[in-house]
This record gives C-alpha cells, sequence and structure tokens, in this order.
C-alpha cells in the first residue's frame, strides 16, 4: 500500500475520537480522500505555500479492504473481508477545509495520505485498548490514544460502511484522529518545511514523513 494505483478508494471518518465533551455522531460520518495523494513511507510531503497556509498531521489507523463484500452482517464478518491494517497520517489544510463547503481540497492535496509500512493481518493484532495511535511532529508528542477510544471501531466501521455501497480490494478506511495534546490545541501539529511527522501504532508499525 504504498502508491496510488495499490489503493482504489479512501474513505476518510470525521469526528470518530472523543475531543473534548463531544458526543459521538448518530452515524459514522465519511468523506472520500484523493487516492492519488499516497505517498510511501520515507517519500517527502512537498508543501506548497502558496494553496494552503495551515497544514497539520493527523495520525490514523488505516484498514485495507482485501474481499469484495456488501451488506455484512456482524463486526466478525467483516474482519474476514479485511487484508490487513497499517499506518496512515490524514494530511489536512485546515484553511482550505475551513473554507470550502467540503473537504476534498483540503483533504486531498499532493501528498496528503502517507500509507505504509507493511499490512498486518488481524489474526496478529493484539487487542485494540493496546493498540495505541502516537503521532509526533519535529519530535514533540501531539497524539496518543488507543484504537479502543474510537465511537466506532475497526470492523464495525467497515461492516457499516458495506451496508451503505459495495467494498472492494484495494479500499482502504482510515478510522479517525485521536484528539491533540493538549486536548483541542493543534499547534504543535502544524507541519512545516524541515520537520519530520511520525506516526506510531502499537504492534503495526511506524510511517515517518519528512516535510519540504
Amino acid at each position: 500500500m504504498k502508491r496510488s494505483h495499490d489503493v482504489r478508494t479512501i474513505w476518510g471518518t470525521a469526528r470518530n475520537f472523543p475531543v473534548g465533551a463531544s458526543r459521538p455522531p448518530v452515524e459514522p460520518q465519511l468523506f472520500i480522500k484523493n487516492a492519488h495523494a499516497v505517498i510511501g513511507p520515507g517519500e517527502p510531503l512537498r508543501l506548497s505555500g502558496g494553496v494552503a497556509q495551515r497544514v497539520v498531521a493527523e495520525g490514523e489507523l488505516a484498514i485495507v479492504i482485501g474481499e469484495r463484500c456488501r451488506g455484512l452482517a456482524t463486526p466478525a464478518q467483516a474482519r474476514t473481508c479485511i487484508a490487513g491494517y497499517c499506518v496512515a497520517n490524514d494530511v489536512t489544510a485546515r484553511d482550505l477545509q475551513e473554507c470550502d463547503d467540503h473537504w476534498s481540497r483540503g483533504k486531498g492535496l499532493d501528498g496528503f495520505c502517507p500509507l505504509g509500512t507493511e499490512l498486518v493481518a488481524p489474526p496478529d493484532l493484539p487487542a485494540w485498548d493496546e493498540v495505541v495511535i502516537r503521532t509526533w511532529v519535529a519530535e514533540k508528542l501531539v497524539q496518543e490514544e488507543a484504537v479502543a477510544a474510537a465511537y466506532v471501531g475497526p470492523e464495525e466501521l467497515v461492516c457499516w460502511a458495506s451496508q451503505q455501497f459495495t467494498l472492494h480490494p484495494g479500499d482502504v478506511f482510515l478510522l479517525g484522529t485521536p484528539d491533540y495534546r493538549p486536548s483541542g490545541d493543534e499547534t504543535g501539529a502544524v507541519l512545516r518545511p524541515g520537520c519530520t511527522a511520525r506516526v506510531e501504532i502499537a504492534g503495526i508499525g511506524e510511517l515517518v514523513t519528512p516535510v519540504v
């Protein structure tokens, strides 16, 4: 899962982790992220100051579909359709996200989906409360939360999505991003030329992205 041609559709999930006094959405809130934004581990994210002024890192769990499926009844069924899990950085231009009526541009610029490294199959994972997402920007820890804190878990998300539309091998779901440290303050997650974003998910791997 290192190049856009390996990926079919990327589904992002909004507001899927607690932030302050937030409440879970009634249903998962999905958006599509441009598959051509995918870059591999170690590849540089090239910022264009003429397009976006405030770009932030969002460490996330990526769920890769391995089998065509539709109308799954249970999360256990969904698990059998998942090829594996890897690490993602849902890079986002906050200024574009705030001024546009939709998130396609703010989420889909070139390089805005670092993804990798290798897939970890479902049987090889520890329990979700032991799978912790951590994000560093310029060696500062800006996110730290277990996957179990998500309002909708990985298998539940895939199960629900399959009831909306057909899923295909190569589709990728991003589970959503945890709150920042301190809560609600994303200042430390802002990406600038010369810094490095590093997302580590315990039991899955580490994704390093230099910013130029």
